[in-house]
């Protein structure tokens, strides 16, 4: 199932997340540009931060400060870092919740947070605001420190407290405005959660190249079988014209012909056995993505990539074949011949 996105702005359907979690469109109606992340809350932390706070009897001003790190459905993570105004936690999210973000962008990076899904749930927050994006708030709070740093400067101040009143303005900017920080942080073996992804990066990998590998097998199938009707033909003309005549070629031509069958039954095998690897990596990764936690799932990663250092033997054994097939006279004259 795809999930839909609608502008924030106009209500216009914008198209379905892509299988992989991850969606850059603009809208055909207001032209504005949006990005949407769908996956995994596989790290979730909400701290609250007192901004200004002088006594209970007057105003206290408190900020919010979240993380989420979202595992999507191709694997890869990404962490949001954003604030919000206020004493309590208003995101509707835990660790395990499945939960997308809608934000509009600018040029490649956030220009701000409109929305979070929590699909687990049902529920949608609406930031009160949008919270702006890290990047796009640098060009504005360069604009405001650079207009105090010209002020000062106008008025008579030295470089050294003109250059240190745009350093504090910049500083008082960056702690009071929300922000909000989308990133692609790399995975790190010594995090739980990063070192099962790294597990599981490392399945998908693998599924690629069993996937490329069982397409080589069944052509290299086809080129074998070819290859028999040709020696056998060729051996049929020298039965025809005298088997005593031939012996030794003939004799050549079989053992040809059986180390051929004998590599196309090794490669059958190998077509249906990693098929089903393949198979045994997709059950391990969805199982994955659905459940939290799987009893044993490392060793069962393990069992799998065992069973393929036994697929990577056959291989060998089917590379020797090919090798005495190289040596053999009647091949070598009917492949180049």
């Amino acid at each position: 199932m795809y999930l839909s996105v609608n502008c924030p702005r106009c209500d216009r359907a914008l198209g379905q997340i892509s299988p992989d979690g991850l969606l850059q469109v603009q809208c055909p109606s207001c032209r504005q540009h949006y990005g949407a992340v769908y996956g995994k809350l596989s790290g979730w932390s909400s701290q609250l931060e007192t901004m200004l706070y002088l006594s209970d009897q007057l105003p206290s001003f408190y900020k919010r400060r979240y993380q989420f790190r979202i595992t999507t459905p191709g694997r890869s993570l990404r962490l949001l870092k954003f604030s919000t105004p206020g004493l309590r936690d208003q995101i509707p999210v835990r660790p395990g919740d499945k939960i997308s973000i809608l934000y509009s962008t600018c040029g490649s990076g956030i220009k701000k947070l409109l929305a979070i899904h929590n699909y687990s749930t049902g529920q949608k927050y609406h930031l009160p605001s949008p919270v702006p994006g890290l990047g796009y708030l640098l060009a504005t709070r360069g604009g405001a420190s650079s207009a105090i740093a010209l002020g000062a400067l106008a008025a008579g101040a030295g470089v050294l407290a003109t250059t240190g009143l745009g350093a504090i303005a910049l500083l008082m900017y960056s702690r009071l405005v929300d922000a909000a920080e989308l990133t692609s942080p790399d995975l790190q073996p010594d995090v739980p959660g990063d070192a099962r992804l790294m597990s599981e990066l490392e399945l998908a990998d693998q599924k690629v190249i069993l996937t490329r590998r069982i397409e080589q097998l069944r052509h290299e199938g086809y080129a074998h079988r070819d290859f028999i009707k040709r020696l056998t033909a060729l051996k049929e003309k020298m039965l025809s014209v005298g088997a005593a005549l031939y012996a030794t070629r003939i004799a050549k031509i079989d053992r040809a012909i059986k180390l051929l069958k004998q590599r196309i039954n090794q490669d059958r095998h190998l077509v249906n056995q990693y098929a089903q690897t393949i198979r045994m990596i997709e059950i391990e990764l969805e199982a994955s993505y659905l459940a939290e936690q799987l009893p044993e799932a490392d060793d069962f990663t393990s069992t799998i990539m065992g069973k393929l250092d036994e697929l990577k033997a056959i291989e060998a054994r089917n590379r020797h074949l090919w090798l005495e097939l190289e040596a053999n006279e009647e091949v070598r004259r009917l492949s180049f011949g």
